[in-house]
């Protein structure tokens, strides 16, 4: 039995659950960095490696052979004779991680697109003992032909320029009864630049916890994470938020020792990154109380999928209307 799922931890209690099953996790923070369009994985796996690279995470170099790697279990898995389930959790990293497997399954041949036997679950999928997680993997239903095409419709959506687009999948994902899905969806629109200020919401979260006193990084992370219905990110993924809230000419976000934001790379000694201690700058205080736009000063560009967040970013969310606009009813 082969099983792909979110992450290591819920792959390994899977095959602890049963030595005959074949786990593969599909671990990848795709709300961090670009991601380019299509389906195809080892393309992907190229760019993404650049990613990883950029932040320090590892070499690009390690990081496309261990995504070509995963990506030769999934053609391996859809080609042999067997049925392949897949089992994933209610956050925005699971369902976007479902959204490019059933992408890519979507340009596969049908007899193999029928071999795909699908559970998603509302929360997380950490809440489970082993035996359970079994159980309900095996309960994986064959995939309708509308869910496959909203969840392919989906990662277009996301890995394209055009946040529309991913508001249209939101709202098809809404009228099909894909709960899960759509309120992920509706998360990655809150991570454009809002109309009000010019952040996003991990950057509000961030920028307000830090006001309230949080200053230890460690502890900001999770106590970010308490404000989110369903978690999503990882810790070194967070960190890359707060890293670009202390960057550039004039940050919103400053240690307390005047040095730069050390993130934690794989050889960085962590009693360094642990004495940090964060504070608002002036311009951050001004932004989070509304008295300024983070937009109209120098910030650090970033990535939402397919879209690059800039000087020149066309597309905004309007938290009154919960609707994406663009930069003249924004007023930028």
């Amino acid at each position: 039995m082969r099983i792909f799922t979110n992450d290591v931890a819920t792959a390994n209690a899977l095959e602890r659950a049963e030595g005959r099953v074949v786990a593969v996790a599909w671990q990848d923070p795709l709300a961090f960095g670009r991601l380019i369009a299509g389906n195809d994985l080892d393309a992907f796996a190229n760019a993404r490696s650049f990613a990883y690279a950029s932040a320090h995470w590892d070499e690009d170099n390690v990081v496309e052979d261990d995504l070509k790697l995963r990506n030769a279990e999934l053609l391996a898995a859809f080609e042999s004779e067997s049925e392949v389930y897949l089992l994933f959790g209610g956050s925005l990293a699971d369902q976007l991680s479902l959204a490019q497997i059933l992408g890519w399954l979507s340009e596969r041949p049908i007899n193999e697109q029928a071999k795909a036997r699908l559970m998603t679950v509302d929360g997380p999928l950490a809440v489970f003992d082993d035996g359970a997680l079994l159980e309900i993997a095996k309960a994986g239903e064959i995939v309708p032909a509308g869910t496959h095409a909203i969840y392919a419709v989906a990662w277009d959506a996301v890995s394209g320029a055009d946040p529309t687009e991913v508001e249209a999948a939101l709202e098809r994902a809404s009228s099909e009864g894909l709960s899960s899905l759509a309120t992920g969806l509706g998360r990655w629109l809150q991570e454009l630049p809002s109309v009000e200020n010019g952040l996003s919401i991990s950057q509000m979260q961030v920028l307000d916890t830090v006001r309230l006193g949080i200053g230890d990084a460690r502890e900001l992370f999770r106590q970010v994470q308490s404000t989110e219905a369903t978690p999503f990110r990882i810790d070194w993924e967070f960190w890359q938020v707060v890293d670009g809230l202390c960057s550039g000419a004039d940050p919103l976000l400053t240690t307390a020792s005047g040095q730069p934001f050390l993130c934690p790379p794989k050889d960085l000694a962590f009693e360094a990154f642990d004495a940090q201690v964060l504070e608002l700058t002036e311009r951050g205080r001004a932004v989070l109380e509304g008295r300024s736009n983070y937009l109209s000063g120098p910030f650090a560009e970033r990535w939402l999928g397919g879209a690059k967040i800039d000087g020149e970013s066309p597309w905004f969310w309007d938290y009154a209307s919960r609707k994406v606009v663009g930069a003249a009813a924004a007023g930028a």
